[in-house]
């Protein structure tokens, strides 16, 4: 089995050509990469604004409908006029219909650790829902790089036990950094996703798969805080699925990077998966 846990229905102007795609066609073309490339389930992460090339959470829940073959998350805007709205974002968590939280620092012109958070970070404690948080680079180049460190994660981490967090992206270029957090925080986990566009050039993910092990080297037992995700579609299915498996974990570790801390995280009923319970 195998869960992405990190995807995304935006239209990049960059990949592959596209422009303003509409949405409907972007389900279409997840389920098509899905079934090319082996993978069972993908949660959606939506963005941190919403505009002709990225839709609303109320959108992509109802183009998706409870797929079982989808999780989502919900992206925070928490900088300019259009701020989430944190009483609709509880209710949708509450139903759960929304099984987590997105930060875009540095995106989104604050940090990691600003204290202006401590209700979001609330809400995912009383609702025992991931904080997924973008670390590292940034796609876009007038965000600021500074408040997407993964060390301003420990931070958030030692003030609210109760959170589960997620560095997305491994931190990158940060590795050593993300390392040390994660050995040193039990409720901080990290995904694999994003660390390149569209498809690998060889000599980079020879280099990537170094830096990876290293950390994995230093954190210890990567079953418990990895986990397999791509960034879909501004990096491609199939390659990324290749970079996963040429990282050499033992099967028992596979499995949990691969699909099991996932579906433990974002509470993902995995027997409906199993039974072929798809559309």
């Amino acid at each position: 089995m195998l869960i992405d846990c990190h995807v995304h229905l935006n239209a990049y102007h960059t990949v592959n050509g596209n422009l303003h795609r509409p949405t409907e066609e972007n389900v279409a073309r997840l389920w098509d990469a899905m079934a090319a490339n082996g993978v069972d389930h993908a949660v959606v992460l939506t963005s941190y604004k919403v505009d002709v090339d990225r839709p609303s959470v109320e959108h992509v829940l109802e183009i998706l409908a409870e797929d079982p073959r989808t999780t989502v998350v919900e992206g925070l805007r928490w900088r300019g006029d259009a701020r989430t709205d944190l009483f609709h974002m509880e209710e949708r968590i509450r139903d759960g219909v929304v099984r987590g939280i997105k930060l875009y620092p540095g995106y989104d012109k604050y940090a990691i650790n600003d204290p202006s958070l401590e209700t979001v970070f609330r809400i995912a404690a009383k609702h025992d829902v991931p904080v997924m948080i973008h670390c590292g680079d940034t796609y876009a180049k007038g965000a600021k790089v500074r408040q997407a460190h993964p060390l301003l994660v420990d931070d958030v981490a030692v003030d609210y036990p109760d959170v589960r967090f997620v560095i997305c992206h491994l931190g990158n270029p940060w590795f050593t950094d993300t390392a040390e957090v994660l050995y040193k925080n039990d409720n901080v986990y990290a995904d694999i996703s994003g660390l390149t566009l569209g498809d690998f050039d060889y000599e980079f993910e020879r280099y990537l798969i170094m830096r990876v092990k290293d950390l994995i080297a230093y954190m210890g037992d990567p079953s418990k805080q990895l986990m397999y995700g791509s960034d879909w579609p501004l990096v491609e299915m199939g390659p990324y699925v290749k970079f996963m498996e040429e990282l050499g974990f033992s099967e028992d570790m596979r499995e949990h990077i691969a699909w099991k801390t996932a579906a433990e995280l974002f509470k993902i009923d995995v027997s409906r998966l199993e039974k072929g319970d798809l559309r």
